[in-house]
């Protein structure tokens, strides 16, 4: 007896097994979106701590004030932080937010707004004990330069060293 049975999918199961992988797919993306977006903000967070410390490098250097640096470095005139930070820091990937989708780097070599334009050259110094006259764990001093770059709102280093 010679029989030719033919060993495979048939079109119904074929199509079931698509159609499981493809809502398995759907559930997914947005979980590894989201994971994604933690990391971005977990390395935005990291920048922030280590510009803190290169900032507090610089003071202990400088008599414990803060630079005075362009808030827009792609402006004529002084260096912003990034430069001005340049010896105390190992890599200028610190001052790139992996959020920023306004291309802020490639602009202005930073992601990272510097003490809200009250640093700039030209404006009063101020010393790193009680800036502005401000408690050093309330008072801003590195943020993100949009409030949409990531879920919940802009990273913030203060003045203490604590980023929220």
């Amino acid at each position: 007896m010679n029989s030719s049975k033919c060993y495979g999918f048939t079109l119904v199961e074929l199509l079931t097994v698509i159609a499981i992988i493809a809502l398995l797919a759907a559930v997914l993306f947005p979980v590894y979106s989201r994971a994604r977006e933690k990391g971005r903000e977990a390395t935005c967070i990291s920048n922030l701590h280590q510009i803190g410390l290169a900032l507090k490098a610089y003071g202990n250097d400088w008599a414990h004030f803060f630079p005075l640096a362009n808030n827009r470095p792609s402006e004529d005139g002084p260096p912003g932080l990034p430069e001005v930070l340049d010896s105390y820091t190992r890599s200028s990937k610190i001052f790139r937010c992996r959020s920023d989708t306004d291309e802020m780097w490639e602009t202005e070599g930073t992601s990272y707004d510097y003490a809200l334009g009250m640093l700039n050259i030209g404006m009063p110094i101020q010393r790193m004990d009680r800036p502005w006259n401000m408690e050093n764990s309330m008072c801003p001093l590195v943020a993100d330069f949009s409030e949409r770059w990531h879920p919940r709102g802009p990273h913030v280093l203060f003045v203490d060293g604590h980023v929220k």
